[in-house]
C-alpha cells in the first residue's frame, strides 16, 4: 500500500524504516529520517521548494492565459454526457472522466495529482498551507471518497478554496480550486 510519494527527490537511504503498530509491516512502515542525513534532507527540501514555487507561478500564468472558461466541442460534451453522471460516479468512472478531460485539453496530466485522481496527496511546497472558503460547510475534503460519487457538488465546493497571497495582498484560488473549477464547469454543462 502506498500512502505518499516523493517522485524520487528524496533518497530512501536517508531513512530508517520501522513497523507501524497494528499494521502489516509488508504493507506499510514509518520512515524516520537518520540524524546524519538531516542536512541533505534540508537541502533537498529547499531545492524542491524553489522548483515547485516556480512551477506554481507558471501554472498560475498558464491558467490566466487559458482563461476562466472551459471550451468543449458539441461531440466532446455529448460523449461526456453519455458516459458519466455528474451526481453519481465511482472512483473508476471519475478517473476515466479525468482522462477524457486531459485528452480534450481541459486538464493536463500533471494536474491529476491535485484533484484526487490517484488518492494520494503529493508533497508540494508551492501549495499554501492555510486555505479557506466562504462557502457553507460541506462534508467534503480533497479525497474522492468524501464526494459520495456526487462529483458535481464536490467539485463545486472544492473550487471555492482560496489562500492569501501576501505579494499581491489579496486572496487567490488555490491550484486545486482552479482545477476543480474547470471540472465543475464541464459537469454543469453535462447536467
Amino acid at each position: 500500500m502506498t500512502v505518499g510519494r516523493t517522485s524520487g527527490w528524496v533518497d530512501p537511504s536517508w531513512f530508517n524504516y520501522v513497523d507501524i503498530p497494528g499494521i502489516d509491516s509488508e504493507k506499510m512502515k514509518y520512515g524516520v529520517l537518520k540524524d546524519e542525513c538531516r542536512d541533505q534532507f534540508r537541502e533537498a527540501v529547499q531545492a524542491k521548494r524553489e522548483e515547485q514555487k516556480l512551477a506554481f507561478e507558471k501554472f498560475k500564468e498558464d491558467a490566466r492565459q487559458r482563461g476562466k472558461f472551459v471550451r468543449l466541442t458539441k461531440a466532446q460534451l455529448e460523449h461526456l454526457s453519455a458516459s458519466y453522471d455528474p451526481r453519481e460516479m465511482t472512483r473508476e468512472e471519475y478517473q476515466a472522466f479525468i482522462d477524457d478531460l486531459c485528452e480534450y485539453g481541459v486538464l493536463d496530466e500533471a494536474d491529476k495529482d491535485y484533484i484526487s485522481y490517484s488518492g494520494l496527496v503529493p508533497i508540494d511546497f508551492s501549495e499554501p498551507t492555510c486555505t479557506g472558503t466562504a462557502a457553507p460547510y460541506q462534508p467534503y475534503d480533497r479525497d474522492f471518497g468524501s464526494s459520495g460519487g456526487n462529483v458535481l457538488d464536490w467539485s463545486r465546493y472544492l473550487s471555492t478554496y482560496e489562500y492569501f497571497n501576501p505579494d499581491a495582498n489579496r486572496f487567490e484560488p488555490t491550484r486545486s480550486a482552479i482545477l476543480f473549477d474547470r471540472i465543475q464547469q464541464v459537469l454543469v454543462k453535462m447536467d
